[in-house]
């Protein structure tokens, strides 16, 4: 059986978090995500990267540096580096948005790391192989 050409581009995060890579190059990584309806993921800020979202299709709740608020189809979010942030789809529809992140770094390898779904004692370990990418919690002002 043969794989369909583009499923190298598809990235499943868990049941509810769907990436499709557009183009991934050292300046950027690009994205299209689908998030189905789910609970909040942990907060998190990356130390040198800016991602950028659009908003295509339903309502994605992000709460950055503790303002929660929900964004919906045509409403852009920039999150700078070391911002503390977190989203999912707190509606009851699929939400859609491209995603931008810059630099690219090793984002990519980290997303297809943790779509392997490690366990917990190698969770510890992608937190430190991709401590320049990822960083749980708030940063320290």
């Amino acid at each position: 059986m043969t794989e369909p050409a583009d499923a190298h581009r598809t990235i499943r995060l868990g049941p509810r978090q769907t990436l499709t890579v557009l183009s991934s190059t050292p300046d950027a990584l690009e994205l299209e995500c689908v998030w189905q309806p789910g609970t909040p993921p942990p907060t998190h800020w990356h130390p040198t990267q800016h991602e950028h979202f659009d908003v295509l299709e339903g309502e994605l709740t992000v709460v950055l540096d503790g303002d929660q608020r929900v964004l919906a189809a045509g409403d852009a979010l920039d999150i700078p580096p070391r911002t503390a942030h977190r989203m999912w789809n707190a509606g009851s529809d699929p939400c859609r948005a491209s995603w931008t992140v810059r630099p690219a770094e090793r984002t990519e390898e980290l997303f297809r790391t943790m779509a392997r779904r490690p366990g917990p004692l190698a969770k510890l370990g992608v937190l430190w192989r991709f401590r320049n990418e990822l960083r749980l919690g708030s940063p320290r002002r």
